[in-house]
C-alpha cells in the first residue's frame, strides 16, 4: 500500500543506525536482523492507521528498542547473552539519546566509502555479499572457498579495520575543522 512507503523509507534510512544499536545488544546478526525486521511490521502498522508522527526517528527508536527488549523477554535471551541488564540499559540509553545529525553520518558514510577502497577484493566481496546482500556467512563461505567460521573471522577483522580506518578519518576531519 502507497501509504507505507514515507515511514518505510524513512525507517530504512536509519537501518544502520538501528542495527548498530541491535548488535550492540544482542552481539548476533542474525537475532539484530529479526529485531530489526519485527519493528518494521510495527512501522508498516503504524504507516496504515494515517496518524502523522512528529518526530520519527526518536519514534522509531523507541519502536526499536520495545522490540528489543520484547526479543529479551520472549526468547530468554538475556541469560544467555551474558550481559549485565545495567550495560543492557546503559546501551540503550545510549541509543536514546543519540543525536548524531545527517552532516556526520555523511561524513561516516564518505569516510566508509574511503576506507572501503583500502580493503582488498576477496574482503571486499565477502563484506558485500555479508552487509549488503545480507548473506549467510555459509553460503559466503561457499562462494570464496572458505568454511563459514573462517568467513566471520575475516569480516570480523575487515569490521575492526574499517571502523579503525573511519575513526581516524573523522578524527583528521575534526582537527582540519571538517566538524564541529
Amino acid at each position: 500500500m502507497m501509504t507505507d512507503m514515507p515511514y518505510i523509507k524513512q525507517f530504512l534510512q536509519h537501518e544502520s543506525d538501528f542495527m548498530g544499536y541491535l548488535m550492540a545488544m544482542t552481539r548476533d546478526f542474525e537475532a539484530a536482523e529479526e529485531i530489526f525486521q519485527n519493528a518494521a511490521i510495527v512501522v508498516m502498522e503504524k504507516a496504515g492507521q494515517n496518524e502523522p508522527i512528529r518526530d520519527f526517528r526518536a519514534w522509531a527508536k523507541e519502536v526499536v528498542r520495545r522490540q528489543a527488549l520484547h526479543y529479551f523477554r520472549t526468547a530468554g535471551q538475556q541469560r544467555s547473552l551474558n550481559m549485565d541488564p545495567q550495560l543492557l540499559e546503559q546501551i540503550s540509553a545510549s541509543f536514546m539519546e543519540d543525536e548524531t545529525d545527517d552532516v556526520t553520518r555523511k561524513r561516516e558514510l564518505r569516510a566508509l566509502r574511503s576506507c572501503l577502497k583500502s580493503v582488498q577484493s576477496p574482503h571486499r566481496r565477502m563484506i558485500a555479499m555479508r552487509y549488503e546482500k545480507r548473506s549467510s556467512f555459509e553460503v559466503i563461505g561457499a562462494a570464496v572457498g572458505r568454511t563459514a567460521a573462517a568467513v566471520q573471522r575475516a569480516v570480523s577483522r575487515v569490521r575492526k579495520t574499517l571502523h579503525r580506518c573511519i575513526q581516524q578519518q573523522m578524527k583528521t576531519d575534526r582537527e582540519s575543522g571538517g566538524l564541529s
